[in-house]
């Protein structure tokens, strides 16, 4: 039954996310992508079994007999910690591939990848980030191109674009996170509705709406979903009369929040993952309201001049080490079916949470309005 309920949230994930346009969520400044290094020499990845090496291995084989070579420039929307190992395990399958890459929050991503089009001078392959920013450059400037990937048969029917644009490749959600040496499990907040007592003051962070596009996730899980008191616009506005901290970024918020500068942060699982992995002094809570979550993508630039090693790095990041990769270290719910034998950091099993997925197009429809609420709401 639970894997039932999973997978219906999965086919609504993608149905509402093909709907709608955009987010911006920012924060490095530009630079030439750079190039990351494979691992060094035979260096083995833990735990692979003999099948998985002897797979490697048949791919490596296909790889040469195809010439896979040349270049291959990834922009993504996760922090560099989480993303390196995928491209990582890309580069080792794939020596004769040079790949580089440029990350940046969601919303400056998103924009980059506008300049660099409407300059005609777009430097990025492959895109990997969250649905709502691809949207809406598809939408303005018809620049990704179909792609069908070899694991097709194996994800769900309903988190496909049918018009083969957008690949999923993983889902996000939100928990909240605090830091165990300042809090115990047993005063930690266990909802959102929890972080609106008295003793949160001065203690709560959250990511800034103006550089974040994932934080619509939540405000719509706020805002619309939940609504009623002690939800709806009045929640916010009770955050900051407690003096939310707002981050530029969701890497900021586990900063804050491990090093205690704030007690609490409501973040995105997968930078919480990577807090849990460094071994910071934080711990998940997934709030009893449920976890609003979104479908991140992988597009492919219309008429990029390395076709071969961009499909290539998708069916990678889709294989079943790609999708492993992508769940160990990004936090994502893998977009396979087949893959189910794995559980979250902190040894969370998927079927313990209830995922709610957002509603894309009230989000990106009502950008213009949420940042206007918001700046009123911080003026006050």
């Amino acid at each position: 039954m639970r894997k039932r309920v999973l997978a219906v949230f999965l086919a609504a994930a993608v149905l509402t996310g093909m709907v709608g346009a955009c987010g911006k969520e920012g924060q490095e400044e530009k630079k030439e992508p750079e190039k990351t290094e494979a691992a060094a020499g035979d260096q083995e990845t833990g735990g692979e079994t003999g099948e998985r090496e002897t797979e490697k291995e048949g791919q490596k084989e296909e790889t040469e007999a195809k010439g896979a070579e040349g270049s291959l420039t990834v922009y993504y929307g996760a922090t560099l910690e989480q993303m390196t190992p995928i491209l990582e395990g890309f580069q080792k399958q794939y020596p004769g591939i040079e790949v580089k890459s440029y990350r940046g929050a969601n919303e400056e991503l998103s924009a980059t990848m506008e300049m660099e089009i409407k300059s005609g001078n777009p430097q990025f392959d492959v895109a990997v980030m969250g649905n709502g920013p691809i949207l809406t450059l598809q939408d303005g400037y018809d620049c990704f191109q179909p792609f069908a990937p070899e694991a097709k048969a194996s994800i769900s029917e309903g988190l496909l674009d049918p018009a083969g644009i957008l690949t999923p490749v993983g889902t996000g959600f939100y928990t909240i996170i605090y830091n165990t040496n300042l809090v115990s499990a047993e005063e930690a907040p266990q909802s959102f509705a929890d972080l609106l007592d008295d003793k949160w003051d001065n203690s709560l962070v959250i990511a800034d709406p103006t550089s974040s596009s994932s934080v619509y996730t939540l405000i719509w899980m706020i805002t619309q979903k939940l609504g009623a008191d002690p939800y709806g616009w009045p929640y916010f506005e009770r955050l900051q009369e407690l003096n939310v901290n707002y981050a530029s970024s969701h890497g900021t918020i586990g900063e804050l929040v491990a090093m205690g500068e704030r007690k609490v942060g409501v973040q995105v699982m997968a930078t919480a993952g990577t807090s849990l992995k460094k071994g910071d002094p934080v711990a998940i809570v997934y709030p009893e309201e449920g976890l609003p979550s979104e479908v991140n993508v992988g597009v492919i630039r219309k008429d990029t001049p390395n076709l071969e090693a961009a499909e290539l790095f998708m069916d990678f990041i889709l294989s079943d080490e790609g999708q492993r990769l992508v769940a160990e270290n990004l936090g994502w719910i893998p977009v396979r079916m087949d893959i189910a034998d794995y559980k979250l950091a902190d040894g969370t099993s998927l079927s313990d949470l209830n995922f709610i997925p957002r509603d894309v197009s009230w989000v990106t429809g009502n950008k213009e309005d949420i940042l206007e609420k918001f700046a009123e709401i911080r003026a006050e």
